[in-house]
């Protein structure tokens, strides 16, 4: 049973629209339940509460420049349909490119089309994140507590795969969250400057899965200013 029959509580619905007109394809507030607090929050909240940084508020899969149109193509193939056929997408490629770019524009527009909430994690953030909670005395949160926040994302972006500090423990808790995507089929990008190859073995036999997963290779030039490197 529902609160709202007419957006079966998501708080949003999709207009009917033709292929040509503006906002086809993408989500609007519910009428029916305009008064919820659930659709108070700004675009500028809804990024902030999906961890989006600030210099990718604005990125969009359209806004995305760089000459090869492959990633462009599988990006908006993954958010179009969804939940996406293969819900794990690799994007590799060298630093500068626009993968991050692609990623927060994933986020964005799975929110924008679908009305569903994904989370934006650097590696190196969500494993002190994990390490954190190993501090009894000023733990806020454990383990479990992280996994089942994690667990709750339509969608999860993992950026710089690869740049973290190697470790065991490292190895196997990225694995663990890896793993559990895979398994359940729940949608998980992955940004890389490592090849597959360079990957971890387990890691790497579950983002090279074809039956579930894409690989793109995001080439091109270092777009970025010496600011941001």
């Amino acid at each position: 049973m529902h609160d709202c029959c007419t957006c079966e509580d998501s708080h949003f619905v999709r207009l009917v629209r033709r292929r040509d007109q503006d906002g086809f394809g993408r989500v609007h507030p519910c009428p029916a339940c305009a008064g919820s607090p659930a659709l108070a929050e700004s675009p500028e909240r809804v990024a902030v509460r999906m961890r989006i940084p600030a210099k990718f508020r604005e990125s969009r899969i359209a806004t995305w420049q760089p000459d090869n149109g492959r990633p462009r193509l599988a990006a908006q193939t993954y958010v179009v349909r969804w939940p996406p056929e293969k819900p794990l997408l690799l994007l590799s490629g060298n630093k500068g490119v626009g993968k991050t770019h692609l990623a927060c524009g994933i986020l964005h527009e799975v929110f924008e089309r679908h009305g569903q909430r994904g989370q934006f994690w650097p590696v190196v953030d969500l494993l002190d994140r994990y390490r954190a909670t190993f501090d009894e005395d000023r733990a806020t949160e454990t383990v479990e507590s992280v996994d089942a926040q994690l667990r709750q994302c339509a969608v999860l972006v993992l950026d710089d795969l690869g740049t973290h500090k190697s470790s065991e423990w490292a190895e196997e808790r990225l694995f663990r969250l890896i793993d559990e995507r895979y398994r359940d089929l729940r949608p998980l990008v992955v940004t890389t400057n490592a090849g597959l190859l360079e990957l971890p073995d387990r890691i790497k036999s579950r983002m090279s899965d074809g039956s579930c997963s894409t690989l793109v290779n995001v080439s091109g030039p270092d777009r970025r200013t010496p600011a941001d490197s």
